[in-house]
């Protein structure tokens, strides 16, 4: 007798760059991420005690991702079982997307999902809505309480994009493209007679651009109203876990200029009552969910490991801060994660440890002072901030770095080897968690903030002295984790671990950006560079300032005999001896010869190259190596030692580029180009970083 096929189920949750990326500082970012995925945990939870009936396990009964060790989904299950998680997770571990054997569970499995994650959702946005608006808010909106609410009923009720498929297995693997067609049928905003998007009416959220403000009153001929609504919203009070106080909510978490819809409120206010609505305390006693370091305290993150291992006095900053009588100063660095001290000057806002953000902050914070009393506070700030500049050599950085990373074509390998790519995938989000652990800073070598790991996804932002090491670091633990779950058979049948790569996108960017800016311009690099572009398996990497891209580099992972990202980082770290004014003439002088170099008709009609000579990478060599020569202290070098300092240039002028060869094979060859931008890129991150300092900022396991 034939055994009948099991029955799938595919389910996934969206929109996800809807609902993560529309951020405006870090807490918004996590909050996004951790909600999606413990809202696709909950779908996954509860399948799994639907299933309990037919004595299967959950890695039984949810194929992918292997859940069976998360400590996400333990922790929603033992919640659900009634018993206090052993574990607090703070790092949404669960991808939106999952699937299922459905065999033999009783009703509608999609259904089961979808209401236990209406439930939860439901749940979240209730308890926002009676700690915040529901007394005293919602009755100041337009057309009152009623009308408020149904504003909010409706984008609550409305938001979330559920598609799902359920069928009988085909062995084949081709289930794997059942939920991208099912999708492809839809939209997730209602489409216009233009087929364009449709946005709600009114004054728009500030975070959420298609979403109306909560209030319902329009910003022209309602803006006093709008403003009673928002500022008595502001007035309100939230138990602060870390410190067992009452807080108002103040424009520390919602700002002077934020008019929000309620699903920006709710990623808004999510942290403050996340106990009471998840259950535990995400992070535990060593992470403040409430209090995420902003960008610009990220940024200046070497620069006070300096401070703190030389020794020197930065209470006077902290000082002239406090005697300014407000609260604000210390701002959102109350989380421990990069293993400064707990007190004064590593309590301040980001902001104060940068000449523009002090101007910022006082005009921000200083509003009701005087003109005499706002410049009498800039001098006192300023004055102690360069004091301590003196003493440490240099500023803080202004720029920070945004790493984004994703194994490249999961879907396939998932169809052809979806064991050994459910186990890899499980054991690399666990290295991924550990290498950011927020409760040991020495197993934290990057100093990151780590927003999510799910799957074959990172996001994590870091320090720009870190990003680079942090990114090399995590794709060799990539690597590791599939040398670990591919079995033993690596014939051509089988799966190879040499087949399971990773991309990366690494955006150095200015703390003054906005985030969601940086966001974009992140996924962008990564899927459009790394992985079209360059053929996947590569890093790319791109400083972004107020004007835009700066410039940007792409290079494939190091091989054995090539190292163009290990070349960069070296001269980021250890090349001072390289001026600026080096890598901006070498471009200047000799990138117009290459501004030609593609296939041309010569007068009989043949294919030629043009400029072909200057493609040889002799040639830069000796240009290279001559251009070194002239720099002040240099002359008297031997040309074979120019050559030899100017060596990690060239490799990075031809970085790896991954090209497909016949039989659907892959090789890695250099550039056929020299790129000038690469030399650039680990010049600004020289002179923005604080390598050159007296103190090596390294911990001892890295310098081991």
């Amino acid at each position: 007798m034939t055994t009948p096929p099991a029955k799938l189920l595919h389910f996934t949750l969206g929109p996800v760059q809807g609902f993560i990326a529309d951020a405006r500082r870090v807490r918004d970012l996590w909050a996004g991420s951790f909600l999606l995925s413990w809202l696709s945990g909950q779908g996954m939870v509860a399948l799994v005690e639907a299933g309990k009936k037919t004595g299967r396990k959950a890695d039984d009964i949810i194929i992918f991702p292997s859940v069976s060790h998360d400590r996400l989904f333990t922790a929603i299950q033992e919640l659900r079982n009634g018993d206090q998680p052993e574990y607090s997770p703070y790092v949404g571990s669960l991808p939106n997307r999952f699937k299922a054997d459905v065999t033999d569970i009783s009703g509608n499995p999609a259904q089961i999902c979808e209401q236990a994650i209406a439930d939860s959702w439901g749940r979240l946005a209730d308890s926002v809505w009676d700690h915040f608006l529901e007394k005293e808010v919602a009755v100041l909106g337009k057309g009152k309480k009623i009308a408020v609410r149904a504003i909010w009923d409706r984008q609550v009720g409305n938001f979330w994009d559920i598609n799902w498929v359920t069928g009988d297995d085909p062995q084949d693997g081709s289930d794997a493209q059942w939920l991208d067609k099912r999708k492809n049928w839809r939209s997730h905003f209602p489409l216009d007679d233009q087929g364009k998007a449709q946005v709600e009416e009114g004054d728009l959220c500030r975070l959420m651009g298609c979403y109306q403000e909560l209030s319902g009153h329009p910003r022209i001929g309602g803006k006093e109203s709008q403003q009673k609504f928002w500022d008595l919203l502001r007035e309100q009070e939230y138990l602060h876990v870390p410190s067992g106080k009452k807080r108002r909510l103040s424009n520390l978490n919602i700002g002077d200029d934020e008019r929000l819809c309620a699903i920006a409120l709710i990623k808004r206010l999510f942290p403050l009552i996340a106990k009471d609505v998840i259950g535990w305390q995400p992070g535990g006693e060593n992470l403040n969910i409430i209090n995420w370091p902003s960008v610009s305290y990220i940024a200046s993150v070497p620069w006070l490991k300096v401070i703190d291992k030389q020794g020197i006095d930065g209470a006077v900053l902290s000082e002239a801060a406090d005697g300014q009588k407000l609260k604000s100063y210390k701002g959102e660095t109350e989380t421990r994660l990069f293993g400064l001290p707990p007190a004064s000057l590593y309590d301040l806002d980001g902001h104060l440890f940068h000449e523009d953000g002090v101007r910022l902050w006082v005009k921000e914070n200083l509003k009701s002072k005087t003109d005499d009393q706002r410049n009498a506070a800039l001098d006192a700030l300023l004055s102690a901030l360069k004091g301590i500049r003196k003493e440490t050599g240099k500023p803080a950085s202004e720029f920070y770095a945004i790493l984004q990373m994703d194994g490249d074509q999961i879907g396939k390998l998932l169809r052809d080897f979806p064991n050994t790519v459910k186990d890899g995938l499980a054991l690399f989000t666990a290295m991924v968690t550990e290498y950011f652990d927020p409760v040991n800073s020495e197993k934290n070598p990057g100093n990151g903030v780590l927003i999510y790991a799910g799957g074959d996804d990172v996001l994590a932002l870091l320090p720009l002295d870190s990003a680079i090491e942090a990114a090399v670091a995590l794709q060799q633990k990539y690597g590791e984790a599939f040398k670990k779950a591919v079995p033993g058979n690596l014939d051509k049948k089988g799966a190879n671990p040499v087949n399971f790569t990773m991309s990366a996108s690494i955006i150095f960017a200015q703390y003054k950006i906005p985030l969601s800016a940086v966001l974009k311009k992140s996924h962008s690099c990564l899927d459009k560079i790394a992985k079209e572009e360059n053929g996947r398996n590569s890093l790319a990497i791109a400083v972004m300032k107020p004007g835009g891209i700066a410039f940007d580099w792409v290079s494939c992972w190091n091989t054995k005999e090539d190292v163009p990202i290990s070349a960069l980082n070296e001269i980021a770290k250890d090349r001072s001896d390289f001026s600026s004014s080096f890598f901006y003439n070498i471009r200047e002088r000799y990138a117009p010869l290459f501004a030609d170099q593609r296939m041309r008709k010569d007068h009989a009609g043949q294919d030629r190259v043009a400029s072909a000579e200057f493609a040889d990478p002799k040639f830069m060599e000796s240009v290279l190596a001559a251009e070194y020569k002239k720099q002040p202290g240099n002359s008297k070098l031997s040309f074979e030692d120019a050559k030899k300092a100017t060596a990690p240039l060239r490799a990075i002028g031809q970085p790896l580029r991954r090209a497909e060869i016949p039989l659907g094979e892959w090789e890695i060859n250099k550039a056929d180009q020299y790129n000038f931008d690469g030399a650039l890129v680990a010049r600004f991150m020289s002179m923005e970083g604080c390598w050159h300092l007296p103190l090596n900022t390294r911990t001892d396991s890295e310098n081991d």
